[in-house]
C-alpha cells in the first residue's frame, strides 16, 4: 500500500480525478483508504458493507468504498465538507455538465466581456487574464506613500520552463518604480537610477524599510490601509499573451463601476484568520477586488437561473464556489511560472503585497483555479466515476438533527452535515467505521473553509469542531470521547473502528488514546504506511509527516483479545521509529487495564530525535 501511496501522491488528480471537486486540507492517498477496506472485506460475511466515516472530510473513505460496491455513511460537522462531498458522489454526466457550463459561460458573456476584454499590445481583440496589483502604504513616520514590492523582480515576461523562455522580466527598485529588466542580472531604474539587482528583497521578514530611514512591521503599515494599485495586466489573445503594465482604460476597467451587492460577513478572529486581521481584512469582501467580487456574484446568480437539473446546478455552483479561493487581494502571482496561488494554499491564509486577480471564468486554457478549469475537473471526475462506482444513489446531505433510521437499501451513500456524536444511523448497524480524525490543532478547517462559506450562506462558526489550541487539549479530547462513544454504538458487534493519523505532538497522541479508552475501545494492532505529504508543494520543507499510523481497535466488552497487529518491518527512518515508539504506546494504554501511561509516554516521545528541531538554515 504505501509503494502505490506513493505512486498516487505524485498524481492525485490523474489517478483519482474526483479528488480535485473541492478544496479540502487533509486527504489520505486512496491506495491506502482502499487497501483497508479490502482487507476488512476478505474476511466479512457479507461482500457488501456498510462503511462510516463520521470525519469525512475530504471524502476519501467514502470514494474508495464506493467504487468498491460497498454502503457509505459519512458525516463531517463542516457544511463545506458534507455539500462537497454529496455533489462529488452525485456528479451528473460529463456531456450533461460540459453543455450546461456552456450555456453559463454564454449567459454571462456580457459580464466577462464588460469586466475583462482588452486589446493585445499589438491590438488584436483580446481579454484580461490575471490583474496583478502592489500595495501601497504609507510610512508610519513620514506618512509618504510607497508602493510595497515584496522583491526586485516582480514577474519575468515568459514561464521560466518554456523551451522560448527569455531573459525579460518586470522589476521594480526600492522606491516603488517598475520597469523593464533582466532577471538574471542587475538593472538600472530608469526614473531614479538605482542599481536594482532581480535577488533585492524589500520586506524581509515582513517588515516595510521606508527611504526616509523608519522601519515598521508591515502589520503597523497596513493598520492605516492599504490600497492597491494594478501594475501589470496579462492579455491573452488569439495568437500570443502578453504581459505588461497596464493602459489608462484598463486600469479604469479595473477600479471604477463595481458595486458588489453581498456582504459576505465578518471574519472571524482564529488562530488562522489573525492574520488577515492583522492586514486590515475584517470582513470576507475585504479580500476581493470589486471588479472579482461583481462577477462571482453574477456567474453565481446565472447558476440558479439556468435551465438545468439540479444536480448539473450544483454541480457548476460548487465550480464557482470553489473558484472564491482565488481572492484578488490574497492570491499571490508566481513571478516565475507566472501563475496565481489560491488564497487558502500550504494549509495557510496566503498573505502578499503583490496580489493576482484571475479572470473569474478563464481565457481558454490560461489561468488556475478558475470556473472553467474547475468545470473541466468535475467533467473528468464524472467520467472515472461512472466508470469505477457506476450510478449512485446519493441521500444529503441531511442534517444531524433529523431522526435516526436505518439507511434504505437502495441508498448507495448517506451524508449527514453536523457533529458526529449524533449519527443517523441506529445501534450495531456499521461494518466498520474507517476515518482519519482532526489532527489537533495542526489544521483548522473551520477557519479555512470560511472563505468558501461565507459565499455559500454557511459561514458561522462551527461549534464542537474537533480542533485543539495550542494552549488546551481538554475540549479536544472531550469532543473525541463524545464522537467515539457514538462509534461504539453504531458499531456492529465484531466490527472494527480503523484510524489513520499523523501528529508531532506527543500531547496530540495522548488526548487521542485518552478519548478511545474513555469511549469504550481497546488496541488490537497498528501499522505505518506512507502518506501524501512529500508530494505537497505546500508542505515540502516544513515538516510534515510522510508517515500515517493506521490504529486498530475493537469495544473493550468485544471477549478475549488477540494477539495485537504490529509492523513487521522498519526501514530506519527517524519517523518510522517515531511512529513504532507510538505504537507501542497505543497498545499499552488503550487497554482497560492499562496503568498510568500519559506522562510517561509524553517524556519518551519528546525525547525522539524526530522531533528534534530543524539546524539553523
Amino acid at each position: 500500500m504505501s509503494a502505490a501511496a506513493r505512486r498516487e501522491s505524485r498524481a492525485r488528480e490523474r489517478h483519482v480525478p474526483p479528488v480535485s471537486t473541492y478544496r479540502w486540507w487533509a486527504r489520505r492517498t486512496e491506495a491506502v483508504t482502499g487497501g483497508v477496506l479490502d482487507a476488512v472485506a476478505a474476511d466479512a460475511p457479507d461482500p457488501r458493507l456498510l462503511v462510516v466515516d463520521p470525519f469525512a472530510g475530504g471524502g476519501t473513505v467514502a470514494l474508495s468504498a464506493t467504487v468498491r460496491g460497498h454502503r457509505v455513511y459519512a458525516q463531517d460537522i463542516n457544511p463545506w465538507a458534507a455539500a462537497g462531498l454529496a455533489t462529488m458522489l452525485s456528479l451528473p454526466p460529463r456531456e450533461a455538465l460540459l453543455e450546461a457550463a456552456d450555456a453559463l459561460h454564454e449567459s454571462c458573456r456580457s459580464l466577462l466581456e464588460r469586466a475583462y476584454a482588452t486589446r493585445s499590445t499589438t491590438g488584436e481583440p483580446a481579454a484580461v487574464a490575471h490583474t496583478i496589483r502592489v500595495a501601497a502604504g504609507r510610512c508610519p513616520e513620514c506618512d509618504a506613500r510607497w508602493r510595497l514590492y515584496p522583491y526586485a523582480l516582480v514577474s519575468r515576461r515568459q514561464r521560466v520552463d518554456t523551451l522560448a523562455s527569455g531573459d525579460d522580466a518586470w522589476l521594480a527598485c526600492a522606491y516603488g518604480h517598475l520597469f523593464a529588466g533582466r532577471a538574471s542580472a542587475p538593472s538600472t531604474c530608469p526614473v531614479c537610477r538605482l542599481r536594482v539587482s532581480p535577488e533585492d528583497r524589500y520586506t524581509a521578514a515582513r517588515v516595510f524599510r521606508c527611504p526616509c530611514g523608519a522601519a515598521a512591521p508591515l502589520r503597523d503599515v497596513a493598520a492605516n490601509g492599504l490600497e492597491w494599485d494594478p501594475v501589470l495586466v496579462e492579455r491573452v489573445a488569439e495568437s500570443r499573451r502578453d504581459l505588461s503594465p497596464p493602459t489608462a482604460a484598463e486600469i479604469a476597467q479595473a477600479t471604477e463601476g463595481w458595486a458588489p451587492d453581498r456582504d459576505l460577513g465578518a471574519i472571524p478572529v482564529g488562530v488562522e484568520t489573525r492574520a488577515l486581521h492583522s492586514f486590515g481584512y475584517r470582513r470576507w469582501q475585504d479580500c476581493y477586488p470589486p471588479r472579482q467580487q461583481v462577477v462571482l456574484e453574477g456567474v453565481l446568480r446565472a447558476v440558479e437561473e439556468l435551465s438545468a437539473a439540479e444536480e448539473v446546478r450544483a454541480a457548476l455552483r460548487l465550480a464557482v464556489l470553489g473558484s472564491t479561493e482565488m481572492a484578488g487581494y490574497l492570491s499571490r502571482w508566481e513571478r516565475r511560472y507566472l501563475k496565481a496561488y489560491e488564497a487558502v494554499s500550504s494549509h495557510r491564509f496566503s498573505l502578499t503585497t503583490l496580489a493576482c486577480e484571475p479572470h473569474v471564468w478563464g481565457v481558454g486554457p490560461v489561468g488556475r483555479g478558475t470556473v472553467r478549469r474547475r468545470v473541466d475537473a468535475l467533467a473528468r471526475s464524472a467520467e472515472w466515476l461512472r466508470a469505477h462506482a457506476g450510478e449512485l444513489t446519493v441521500d444529503g446531505p441531511r442534517s444531524a438533527q433529523q431522526r435516526r433510521g436505518r439507511m434504505p437499501a437502495r441508498v448507495d451513500v448517506r451524508v449527514t452535515r453536523g457533529s458526529s456524536h449524533r449519527m443517523l444511523l441506529p445501534a450495531h448497524s456499521a461494518d466498520v467505521i474507517w476515518t482519519d480524525p482532526p489532527y489537533h490543532d495542526d489544521v483548522h478547517y473551520g477557519e479555512l473553509s470560511g472563505l468558501f462559506r461565507a459565499w455559500d450562506g454557511t459561514g458561522e462558526l462551527l461549534a464542537d469542531e474537533a480542533v485543539a489550541t495550542a494552549l488546551d487539549d481538554v475540549d479536544y479530547q472531550r469532543l473525541l470521547t463524545w464522537v467515539f462513544v457514538e462509534c461504539r454504538r453504531v458499531l456492529k458487534p465484531g466490527g472494527h473502528l480503523l484510524l489513520s493519523y499523523a501528529n508531532r505532538e506527543p500531547r496530540a497522541w495522548a488526548a487521542l488514546f485518552a478519548a478511545l479508552s474513555a469511549a469504550g475501545f481497546r488496541a488490537c494492532g497498528y501499522e505505518v504506511v506512507h502518506a501524501e505529504n512529500d508530494a505537497d508543494h505546500g508542505k515540502r520543507g516544513v515538516r510534515a509527516c510522510t508517515m500515517d499510523a493506521v490504529l486498530d481497535l475493537v469495544p473493550a466488552a468485544a471477549g478475549t483479545p488477540a494477539a495485537p497487529h504490529r509492523p513487521q518491518r522498519c526501514c530506519g527512518d527517524a519517523q518510522e521509529r517515531f511512529l513504532l515508539r507510538v505504537g507501542e504506546w497505543f497498545l499499552a494504554a488503550v487497554d482497560p487495564a492499562a496503568g498510568a501511561w500519559w506522562e510517561p509516554m509524553v517524556a519518551q516521545l519528546c525525547a525522539e530525535p524526530f522531533l528534534a528541531p530543524h539546524p539553523p538554515g
